[in-house]
């Protein structure tokens, strides 16, 4: 396979993962509120989960920034996971049996 060939389907691979993560992410912000209400949650209880285990307290602005933390990861993931699944329900399509 020919270099330039290679660097299209990279370069198509990049461009599709991005655009299905601009779709998560704008899923997530307008959509999905519960989700997004719930990964906050879970992180707050993570956050007090982390200060337990540690034996260690944290000011509330430090509280906050690990919970931001813990979310923009959460997110983070989400989108990911989104745009595999739908590169992967995608190729499904294209297989046929």
């Amino acid at each position: 396979m020919g270099t330039a060939k290679k660097f299209y389907e990279n370069n198509s691979f990049e461009s599709t993962i991005k655009e299905y993560l601009k779709q998560a992410r704008s899923k997530l912000e307008n959509e999905l509120t519960g989700t997004r209400e719930a990964m906050r949650l879970i992180a707050i209880d993570k956050t007090h989960d982390f200060l337990k285990v540690m034996d260690r307290g944290l000011d509330k602005e430090e509280r906050d920034y690990l919970s931001a933390l813990i979310v923009a990861s959460m997110y983070q993931s989400f989108c990911y996971g989104y745009g595999i699944g739908k590169i992967e329900g995608k190729n499904d399509k294209k297989i046929v049996l």
